[in-house]
């Protein structure tokens, strides 16, 4: 079972090439022109600096007081998919 979730670590955790891969996915599906790839750079900088400020707020105010600071990734989550949708 060690060897699995070492395994397991190297492939999906701890590499950086699935991750680079990953983070850049977006971009490239609309960067056939420079104006949509510059858009697509406008408005992810704008859901990751608002999600951080809000994540940030929510985590001292809500989970550090309530001592459920382990649902902080999952509180990331659904605000980025709210900014998102909104």
């Amino acid at each position: 079972m060690e060897y699995f979730i070492i395994v397991f670590g190297a492939i999906f955790v701890n590499n950086i090439v699935l991750n680079q891969f990953l983070g850049i996915c977006p971009f490239l599906g609309v960067s056939t022109k420079v104006s949509t790839g510059l858009g697509m750079t406008g408005a992810v900088t704008f859901v990751m600096a608002i999600a951080t400020t809000v994540t940030y707020l929510i985590q001292q105010y809500v989970l550090v007081p309530l001592e459920i600071t382990y649902l902080q990734t999952i509180s990331y989550i659904l605000i980025i998919a709210a900014l998102v949708q909104w």
